[in-house]
């Protein structure tokens, strides 16, 4: 994986520049179902709009991102071609390519989202039980199961491993949030029913500061 989606400035720990761009570009793809608004030009007018600048300012790094990263990595995917109206002849014919996303997509799609896209994990297990698992922490939890996917994707982004499978083994590499969840839990679990009405309060108290 070469996406640059989790990477952040050292400095400041915020997302780049094009860690942003390449997030939305994924996000439009997977949010929209109008194939004319998943080209490279509408997805680049798209971004222009809502950084207020012309569309042609924002072309060059989505086209880089879409050629150079997201199609070779196998995120996105060409559904199709919409005929071009204008232009030579030979472009006409051709058309322009619409994307769709891939199963490494949608899944980054769900850790760049908080969650909110649903997907059932067994069809990104070879592991069906491990698949199951993940979809019943996910009803159970949804937050922690995105806390640990997110960790999981970034992982292996910054790893350069594959994603997809998801396995054991590879969620293992990231045992040190795993643990510490895991710690957390065991201890509220442990408590009684008093202690964890109290500890529930002061966490609630801590979050409303944050």
């Amino acid at each position: 994986m070469k996406t640059s989606i989790f990477d952040t400035f050292k400095l400041t720990n915020q997302l780049t520049g094009k860690a942003k761009r390449q997030r939305k570009i994924i996000k439009i793809i997977g949010g929209n179902k109008i194939p004319e608004q998943r080209t490279k030009v509408e997805i680049s007018r798209i971004i222009g709009t809502e950084n207020k600048q012309s569309w042609k300012n924002s072309y060059s790094g989505v086209y880089d991102d879409i050629e150079k990263v997201l199609l070779p990595q196998k995120i996105i995917e060409e559904e199709g071609r919409i005929p071009l109206k204008r232009g030579p002849r030979l472009l006409q014919n051709e058309g322009t390519g619409y994307y769709k996303l891939t199963k490494i997509g949608t899944l980054l799609l769900f850790c760049i989202e908080d969650s909110k896209v649903e997907i059932d994990f067994t069809e990104f297990t070879h592991n069906q039980d491990l698949g199951k698992e993940l979809n019943l922490l996910y009803r159970i939890s949804p937050t922690l199961c995105f806390l640990l996917l997110e960790k999981y994707t970034s992982t292996m982004c910054m790893k350069r491993e594959e994603i997809i499978p998801i396995t054991l083994e590879k969620i293992n590499k990231i045992t040190d949030v795993l643990y510490c969840n895991l710690k957390f839990i065991k201890s509220i679990l442990s408590c009684n029913k008093e202690n964890q009405e109290k500890m529930l309060q002061i966490l609630s108290h801590i979050y409303s500061k944050h």
